[in-house]
């Protein structure tokens, strides 16, 4: 979600997006939820962060239930680090309109966070 939101924003900007363990699809309540507000999710498809371990990145955003003190984060090489602790819509729902309601709540913060840091910290470091 993070990083379609991101590239709402700008399609520009160089973005990739991984996990240390990456589903096999994205779940339809999130390409459901995403599409609710103008961002196709259905080509997205989730990726392995060794995919990347070349690479060297200006930003490493982190996104996940854990804090960042407790985060495993792969070793990767990047000059600034931001992490979002947001819960796992999924985890503890008891029915598939929680999982919507979760996947919403996730999204809106996402997006949030997203707008400060692309507004506020990408577009500003540019100017």
């Amino acid at each position: 979600m993070a990083e379609a939101i991101l590239r709402s924003f700008d399609k520009d900007l160089e973005i990739f997006s991984a996990g240390i363990d990456p589903v096999d699809h994205v779940s339809s309540i999130a390409i459901e939820v995403m599409a609710e507000v103008g961002i196709d999710l259905q080509q997205n498809v989730p990726k392995h962060y060794y995919e990347f371990a070349d690479y060297e990145f200006d930003y490493l955003i982190t996104v996940g239930e854990s804090t960042h003190e407790e985060l495993e984060v792969p070793d990767i090489k990047y000059k600034r680090k931001l992490h979002l602790g947001v819960h796992s819509p999924y985890k503890n729902a008891r029915s598939q309109e929680e999982i919507r309601m979760n996947c919403r709540e996730v999204r809106d913060e996402l997006m949030s966070e997203m707008d400060y840091f692309y507004f506020r910290i990408i577009k500003k470091s540019v100017c």
